[in-house]
């Protein structure tokens, strides 16, 4: 069985981690800081549909020797914002042969997925890796208390899409990519290939530049009218860049999946970027989803005011310490169109 080396330990990371490992797979789990620390003394506390329990699972450090092997397949399920730090670390790593022999670099031998949320990511990883296959992943999983992962989806954990973004020949994309949606599928997700990943991959920015909007405190109906202009705005801008988009109902894999079971403690409206606040983290991926936007507009001459405000205001805030329940709707609101006020 393929063997999954995967780096990030965060929500995401971990539940496929889990899910993999329980179907037989070996598993490695690359982590850094307080959860390194917490999973090499002690087990991972999971919770899900099927209850909770205690799994061990095998972790290591991005600086260990991670015996890369012919047939590996590297999860990247970092932040955006990490990943030009990460990729670099395993694509000049040896690679070697059941017979201990090494066969060249992880560059080269590895194919690579990338988990991230945005457009860059797939672009960043290509620098160092001939197969990339891009992933869209929807899947309500929380991870705020260090050691402890939870995930609300039911009857699977949750959906990914996933694509070719580039590879070096087309044989070399379309294994890793069968392997890779077989063995999800297997693990109890919705897991499906597409020819097109980078318009899922947009179709998934129009959701998520509302991330950060959960972190102000303020009136709902407000919050609504500013993620209706913030999506509006997002697709305007990713038309003047040329970008093609799906709907975002497209990202529904099965209408009958449910996402926040009482059971598994998933509280909606909790997403990564909420998760990353409210852990007080020093870095987010804010600069990668309105931080994009903002980039395209730029680059394309048009105007995202409130893409642009949003990653101020958010990008203050990480300076400050994060939190939740922040000011500065109200900063927001004011730059609403006519038509939304």
């Amino acid at each position: 069985m393929t063997r999954y080396v995967i780096v990030g330990a965060g929500a995401v990371g971990v539940s496929l981690a889990v899910e993999l490992g329980d179907r037989g797979h070996e598993i490695l789990l690359v982590a850094r800081g307080a959860t390194l620390d917490h999973l090499a003394r002690q087990p991972l506390s999971y919770h899900s549909q099927a209850g909770h329990r205690e799994v061990r699972l095998p972790v290591a450090a991005l600086t260990d020797d991670l015996g890369l092997r012919v047939g590996d397949i590297v999860v990247f399920a970092v932040k955006s914002q990490d990943l030009p730090a990460v990729a670099p670390a395993i694509a000049w790593r040896d690679v070697t042969d059941a017979h201990g022999r090494i066969r060249g670099l992880a560059a080269d031998l590895v194919p690579v997925v990338t988990a991230q949320n945005g457009l860059d990511a797939e672009r960043t990883a290509a620098r160092w890796f001939d197969t990339v296959l891009g992933a869209v992943f929807l899947i309500s999983a929380q991870h705020v208390r260090t050691g402890e992962v939870r995930v609300g989806g039911h009857p699977y954990v949750g959906g990914v899409i996933a694509g070719i973004a580039n590879a070096a020949s087309p044989a070399a994309g379309e294994q890793p990519l069968q392997t890779f949606t077989t063995d999800l599928q297997a693990a109890n997700f919705r897991a499906e290939a597409v020819t097109d990943i980078r318009a899922y991959k947009a179709a998934k920015i129009l959701l998520s530049v509302n991330n950060g909007i959960a972190i102000f405190a303020g009136d709902r109906t407000l919050k609504d009218a500013v993620s209706a202009a913030l999506t509006a705005e997002a697709k305007t801008v990713l038309a003047a860049a040329g970008i093609t988009h799906h709907n975002t109902t497209d990202l529904t894999l099965d209408p009958a999946q449910e996402n926040f079971t009482e059971r598994s403690g998933v509280i909606p409206g909790r997403s990564s970027t909420w998760q990353s606040f409210a852990r007080g983290t020093s870095a987010n991926e804010v600069d990668y989803l309105n931080g994009e936007i903002a980039l395209l507009a730029r680059l394309h001459h048009v105007p995202a005011p409130l893409n642009a405000r949003l990653q101020q205001l958010l990008g203050r805030a990480t300076h400050s310490g994060g939190g939740i329940d922040l000011p500065g709707l109200g900063a927001l609101a004011a730059l609403l169109p006519a038509n939304h006020t």
